[in-house]
C-alpha cells in the first residue's frame, strides 16, 4: 500500500528546489562579477588598453553591449565550472546576455521568478540581434516569461526582429531557403554498428528519396528478405549508397586519392571507394574500440560479420605500441609517429575538450627550436600531444601549461594555478576523464 505524502514532504521538495534556484542565481553574479574582473577595454576599437597576453583581445560573448573579457580566461573559468571550453563561453555568453541587454528579465531571475534554464532559452535567442530589438523582446516577455510556452517566446522574438532588425530578419529569410541539411551520426554509432541519419531536404528531393527507398524496400521483399518494412527500407537506402560509390565519379582524382584528404576513404575495390576501418580488439572483452566512425564500441561479432561480407577487403596493419618512443629530427612528425599520438590521444587532450584526433594538432609540449633544435623540445612520442586548433592557441599564447606524468596522462595548470588532469584519452570508447586537482597535492 502506498504512503501517502504529506504536507511536510511537500514542503520539503520545494524548499530543496528554492535552494537549488537560489544557488543558481548566486552562480550567475559570480559569473558577472568574474566578467567585470576579467573585462578587456578597447580604445576606441584600436587596441587594448588593459595589459594582455599576447594574442588575447577579448571575446565578445553575449550580443552588442555586453562586456569583452578575456579569451584565455574564460577557458580557466569554464574548467573550473567542469565544463568544455565551448560550453563555458557559451554559459558565460547567455549569463552577460541576461544581465546587460535583458536586464528585465534579469531582474525576475534574480528574485526566483523566473527559472534559470527559460531565461538562458531566451538569451539564446537574442544574443545576434540589435540592442533595440533585444529591448522590445525582454520589455514584451520579462513579464510573463514565468508562463510562456516557447513557441510563444519565438512569436515575440520574430515580432521583435521583424521591428527593430531587418537585416537580421533578411538574414533569417535568406538562411530558410538554404537551410537544408543532411547528417550522418557516426559519432554516435551504436556497439551493434547502426548509427541515426537525420535531414531536412527540399520536398521535391524529398519526394523522390521516398519514392526510391519505398521501392527498395519493395524489390528486397520481393527477392526473398524477410526483415521488417522499416528495417529493409535501412537496407535500401545502404544499398542506393554503394551503388554509387560504384560510380566512377573521380575523374580528377585518378589515384583513388579521397579529395577532401579524409583518412578513412580508400580505394576499397576496382570500381569504387571503401571504407578502411581502424578497429582494436582486447582477448578479454567483447567489444572492440573503433577509431571511425564515431570512435565508439562495437561488438567482435559485429567486425567478424563485416569481414565474412563478400566483396569487402579486409588489410591487417602493423600494430603501433602507443607506449615505444618513435623520434624523429623534423619539426614535423613522421606518418608513423603522427598515427601513434593520435592513437594514443584519440581528442584534444585540454581539460574537458573532446574534439577528435583528426580535428587537432600535434603539440610540442617543450617547444620545437627551428633555430637550433638541440636545445628545443623534441619531436619525439613523449613530447607530444593532441590539441585543438583553440587549445593550441591557449597553450601558446597565455600562461596555461602543462606536463605529462605519464604517457596519455596530462596535468594542466591554469593561469589561477588551477590545476586539472586528463587522463587517457579514451578505451573502448570511454571518454576523457577531468579531474581537479587539488590544491596542496604534490605537483
Amino acid at each position: 500500500m502506498a504512503q501517502t505524502t504529506t504536507a511536510t514532504d511537500t514542503a520539503a521538495v520545494r524548499d530543496a528546489r528554492t535552494a537549488v534556484a537560489a544557488a543558481e542565481v548566486v552562480e550567475l553574479q559570480s559569473v558577472v562579477a568574474w566578467a567585470a574582473a576579467h573585462r578587456v577595454v578597447r580604445d576606441d576599437g584600436t587596441g587594448v588598453v588593459t595589459e594582455q597576453t599576447f594574442g588575447d583581445n577579448g571575446v565578445l560573448l553575449g550580443g552588442v553591449g555586453c562586456p569583452l573579457v578575456s579569451e584565455f580566461d574564460v577557458y580557466d573559468l569554464a574548467a573550473t565550472l567542469g565544463m568544455s571550453s565551448d560550453a563555458g563561453c557559451h554559459f558565460v555568453g547567455k549569463t552577460l546576455e541576461l544581465r546587460y541587454r535583458l536586464p528585465k528579465t534579469w531582474e525576475r531571475v534574480v528574485a526566483l521568478q523566473v527559472p534559470k534554464w527559460k531565461a538562458f532559452r531566451l538569451a539564446e535567442l537574442t544574443m545576434n540581434l540589435t540592442f533595440e530589438a533585444a529591448t522590445y523582446i525582454d520589455t514584451m516577455l520579462a513579464p510573463v516569461l514565468h508562463s510562456c510556452t516557447f513557441a510563444q517566446i519565438e512569436r515575440t522574438v520574430t515580432m521583435g526582429i521583424d521591428l527593430y532588425d531587418p537585416e537580421e530578419a533578411e538574414r533569417r529569410a535568406a538562411k530558410a531557403a538554404d537551410d537544408r541539411s543532411f547528417d550522418v551520426h557516426l559519432d554516435g554509432a551504436s556497439t551493434d554498428g547502426t548509427v541515426a541519419v537525420e535531414g531536412s531536404l527540399a520536398l521535391e528531393d524529398a519526394l523522390d528519396l521516398e519514392q526510391a527507398v519505398k521501392n527498395g524496400a519493395k524489390a528486397l521483399g520481393d527477392l526473398g528478405c524477410e526483415e521488417s518494412l522499416d528495417a529493409r527500407r535501412a537496407m535500401a537506402v545502404g544499398d542506393m549508397a554503394r551503388s554509387q560509390l560504384a560510380l566512377d565519379l573521380a575523374a580528377d582524382d585518378p589515384d583513388g586519392d579521397d579529395p577532401d584528404g579524409d583518412d578513412d576513404l580508400t580505394s576499397g575495390h576496382s570500381s569504387g571507394r571503401g571504407v578502411t576501418i581502424y578497429a582494436h580488439l582486447d582477448p578479454d572483452s567483447p567489444h572492440a574500440s573503433i577509431d571511425n566512425p564515431g570512435c565508439h564500441d562495437v561488438l567482435i561479432e559485429q567486425i567478424r560479420s563485416w569481414c565474412q561480407t563478400v566483396g569487402n577487403t579486409v588489410t591487417i596493419k602493423p600494430v603501433i605500441d602507443l607506449n615505444t618512443e618513435i623520434t624523429t629530427d623534423a619539426y614535423t612528425p613522421t606518418v608513423k609517429l603522427t598515427e601513434q599520438i593520435r592513437l594514443r590521444d584519440q581528442c584534444c587532450v585540454f581539460p574537458h575538450c573532446t574534439r577528435r584526433a583528426r580535428y587537432t594538432d600535434i603539440d610540442h609540449r617543450e617547444p620545437y627550436d627551428r633555430t637550433n633544435p638541440a636545445t628545443g623540445g623534441k619531436t619525439t612520442t613523449s613530447n607530444l600531444a593532441l590539441l585543438c586548433r583553440r587549445h593550441h592557441r591557449t597553450k601558446t599564447f597565455s600562461p596555461w601549461t602543462y606536463t605529462s606524468p605519464e604517457p596519455g596522462v596530462y596535468d594542466w595548470t591554469s593561469p589561477t594555478g588551477t590545476r586539472f588532469r586528463v587522463t587517457r584519452a579514451r578505451r573502448h570508447g570511454r571518454m576523457p576523464i577531468t579531474t581537479q586537482i587539488p590544491p596542496d597535492s604534490e605537483p
